[in-house]
């Protein structure tokens, strides 16, 4: 190499340097938790509910056990949570029409459960934990609870689910499911605590 290609190889790797650190700085954000969950934490399992045309039947796959679709206008669609001994894990996902879909959990006291509604504003699903009716009043109770959420206009940001309704490791819980025309989609996200 002669002294007048010099600057034109200094520049050249000055470049390609430039180009890495660029890269593995976006790896980093790309990797980076969302604002809402603690840093720290790490990301063991994903799923998402997807609203289905109403009135129809859902045939397809799984998509290798990261969804559970259920109908838009569904009134008392059903989810089994069960225990599972392999990690979490969609094993039906259907939940249209009159089938209900499974989904294995486990280790969830030591884990934290986010979720978060996307799709079009107004959109609604509703998701009571077992389900019992008050013969006397006639109610429908949630025991474990409720997970009730609204697409509001702007930013979607990830919050907190309740543990019970996940923790099938005593017996098997079913979730009973309702959403409106306007549902499409609820992502949930299992984090380690940090």
């Amino acid at each position: 190499m002669n002294r007048s290609d010099f600057p034109k190889l200094l520049s050249r790797v000055q470049t390609f340097a430039a180009c890495v650190a660029f890269l593995l700085a976006s790896a980093t954000v790309a990797r980076a938790n969302p604002p809402s969950i603690p840093a720290g934490s790490k990301l063991v399992y994903n799923f998402n509910v997807i609203g289905y045309p109403a009135g129809q039947t859902y045939d397809g796959g799984c998509g290798g056990g990261h969804r559970i679709f259920v109908n838009r206008e569904a009134k008392g669609a059903q989810v089994l949570v069960t225990n599972s001994t392999s990690g979490w894990d969609i094993i039906d996902c259907n939940a249209t029409s009159d089938h209900r879909a499974v989904l294995g959990t486990s280790d969830v006291g030591t884990l934290d459960i986010y979720m978060r509604i996307l799709g079009k504003p107004g959109g609604n699903i509703h998701i009571c934990g077992q389900t019992l009716v008050d013969f006397t009043s006639g109610d429908t109770l949630c025991l474990l609870g409720t997970i009730d959420l609204t697409r509001e206009k702007g930013q979607s940001k990830f919050s907190l689910a309740p543990s019970a309704m996940f923790d099938a490791s005593l017996e098997d819980l079913i979730w009973t499911v309702d959403t409106n025309k306007d549902f499409r989609i609820v992502q949930f996200r299992v984090y380690t605590r940090p």
